[in-house]
């Protein structure tokens, strides 16, 4: 008979033995150890025992599930109402035969966020609504399971019950091997070198203190005190373990909106790719939602990155319970 416990520190080294059985042979598996996820996830601030349930039968860990509110780096305060009443589905682990049990996991979760008072549930890569305070580093490149194209079960599973795709987004490539396409790059950055500075603006590195990410430094163009628009780069160790190449990935690019519309955006890529190139970067990675049409067309072709992972996010809205358990 199946019982639906929740997590204990005894549980630990069964569940990662779950967790690396049942993500095994997909995209960037990285195998993790129970240390990799005490650090990433159990001391994570925010952690819930309780909201970890997992399925056991003769004290044998089944699969597990983890949820709870919508993750994000900023104050519960500062976030809009909306977003605080939703609940997430941060990871979902069976094996792949195990179709009723995944259901009924799914279904529980369901039911106890909004019990909580969710008046709707992601299911998401961690990335998309920030599950990654928690599994940064230990998902394969934040894939929450069962969410890339390659999870077909999960999202099988979550369709027939009640949820439904809200989002999707791509994680884009740009090989920097590509000669003619990096002297293309450069010679168009020159050109708009020229027309940033001959408006007051000057090239500035910056050195970050990322929360999710080590070695993290941005390319800023600045006037004055103010910066107008920036780029982020630096080593991206889930990929590159997997796939045994120097690859960086791209974050935090912003342009302020008075500036918008003059090629910065492209610019401050250029920047950071050549900076990137020059720290040992063999290729770039990054990723954008494919709603954002300017972001989406400034990487796939103006900069010529070329489509590597597609991501989708799912949404299920529930009626939450009259009494929250807090």
């Amino acid at each position: 008979m199946v019982e639906l416990q929740a997590f204990r520190v005894g549980h630990l080294a069964a569940l990662v033995e779950l967790w690396n059985r049942g993500l095994v042979g997909g995209p960037n598996f990285i195998e993790i150890g129970e240390a990799d996820f005490v650090r990433r996830v159990v001391s994570a601030t925010g952690f819930r025992p309780e909201r970890v349930l997992l399925a056991v039968a003769a004290d044998r860990v089944l699969g597990f599930v983890h949820f709870g509110p919508r993750l994000e780096v900023w104050e519960e305060a500062e976030r809009p109402r909306e977003q605080r009443e939703e609940g997430q589905i941060y990871a979902l682990v069976t094996p792949p035969s195990e179709q009723q049990l995944r259901q009924a996991l799914l279904d529980e979760a369901v039911t106890r966020l909004s019990d909580l008072g969710a008046t709707r549930v992601l299911l998401s890569p961690s990335w998309v609504f920030g599950a990654q305070p928690m599994y940064n580093g230990i998902a394969g490149a934040y894939e929450i399971p069962g969410l890339s194209d390659t999870r077909h079960e999960l999202i099988e599973t979550a369709t027939a019950a009640g949820f439904a795709p809200i989002a999707e987004y791509g994680t884009p490539e740009l090989d920097l091997s590509d000669g003619g396409r990096l002297e293309t790059l450069r010679a168009e950055g020159r050109r708009l070198r020229e027309r940033a500075r001959a408006w007051g603006l000057e090239e500035r590195p910056r050195s970050l203190k990322p929360t999710f990410f080590s070695r993290r430094r941005a390319v800023t163009l600045a006037r004055g005190h103010d910066v107008i628009a920036m780029a982020a780069y630096g080593p991206w160790e889930e990929y590159a373990r997997q796939y045994g190449r120097h690859i960086f990935g791209i974050t935090s690019v912003q342009v302020e909106q008075p500036w918008r519309g003059r090629g910065l955006g492209k610019l401050v890529m250029v920047l950071a790719l050549e900076a990137a190139r020059e720290a040992g970067a063999e290729a770039l990675h990054l990723h954008v939602y494919r709603a954002n049409q300017i972001a989406w067309n400034l990487y796939h072709q103006a900069l010529g990155f070329q489509p590597k992972w597609r991501w989708v996010t799912l949404a299920k809205d529930t009626a939450p319970s009259q009494v929250s358990s807090g």
